[in-house]
């Protein structure tokens, strides 16, 4: 029963900052797919005098341009034709400025746009951009927040784990004492005189990390529990599962380690 509370007692800090690593894993991803998503839909306008040269323009905002697309211009003369006179038809072919659509790798971020649009104005060929991101930047911003929010969450539940593990360890440390005192005077290192210590920590942590990888798989191939139907098309996860589980498991046994690693020395000097 003692051994069961004190495994208790430290995989309920652990899981629950795995848990939020968790949810920093989703949302981060989510992001990351939705602004390629909509990259793939979004596109910038310019208007230009002259023809653009096309293999100058290869990367704005930091960002790669994926590709620029020319917009014809009897397309466009041929949806307003109807209503002009042949002359007038001949006269704007010959003063209509060029058009073009400039779609990027992934989408801009609303700094990254104002870095674009500068960029682009200070072509003196270029007489008109347009950005056209209002109603795609709402939801990415959305978006955004949601997976900083997450970020700072984890990071608290983090810090509070770490506290909590370590005067845990600490108990354990006072509760085993004597055994540890013994050991040493024997010439045993501290180190193996706190195996018990490390045995319980090496446990709670594989059981965090076999509860969280658990709730990690089936969410994975169950994303629809936690979303609702209407966001199925455009929310979109694709985390790699091995890499994921690997994180996971850095993260378990890394602060677990870490924490028993800085209580051992603080130990360890106030004893020696």
């Amino acid at each position: 029963m003692k051994f069961l509370k004190n495994i208790f007692a430290f995989i309920v800090p652990l899981t629950a900052m795995l848990i939020s690593f968790l949810i920093y894993l989703f949302a981060s991803n989510i992001l990351e797919n939705y602004r390629i998503k909509i990259a793939n839909d979004y596109s910038i306008v310019i208007v230009t005098n002259t023809p653009l040269v096309k293999e100058e323009i290869t990367k704005l905002g930091g960002i790669n341009v994926e590709k620029i697309i020319t917009l014809e211009k009897e397309k466009i003369i041929n949806d307003i034709k109807n209503d002009l006179s042949s002359t007038s038809i001949e006269l704007l072919k010959q003063k209509l400025p060029f058009f073009y659509k400039i779609q990027l790798e992934v989408f801009p971020t609303t700094s990254e746009l104002n870095i674009i649009k500068d960029t682009l104005y200070q072509n003196k060929n270029i007489r008109k951009v347009e950005i056209f991101s209002k109603n795609h930047n709402n939801v990415y911003l959305l978006l955004l927040l949601l997976s900083q929010i997450s970020f700072i969450l984890f990071t608290i539940i983090t810090v509070f784990a770490v506290i909590i593990i370590s005067k845990q360890i600490r108990i354990w440390f006072y509760e085993h004492h004597e055994k540890i005192t013994i050991l040493k005077l024997h010439g045993a290192s501290i180190l193996y005189s706190s195996s018990t210590i490390l045995r319980y920590a090496i446990i709670s942590a594989i059981l965090s990390f076999i509860v969280v990888s658990s709730l990690f798989i089936y969410l994975i191939g169950n994303i629809g529990v936690i979303l609702p139907n209407d966001l199925e098309n455009i929310v979109i996860v694709n985390l790699d599962l091995n890499e994921s589980l690997t994180k996971i498991f850095l993260l378990s046994f890394g602060i677990s380690i870490l924490t028993i690693i800085g209580v051992l020395l603080k130990y360890k000097l106030k004893h020696d």
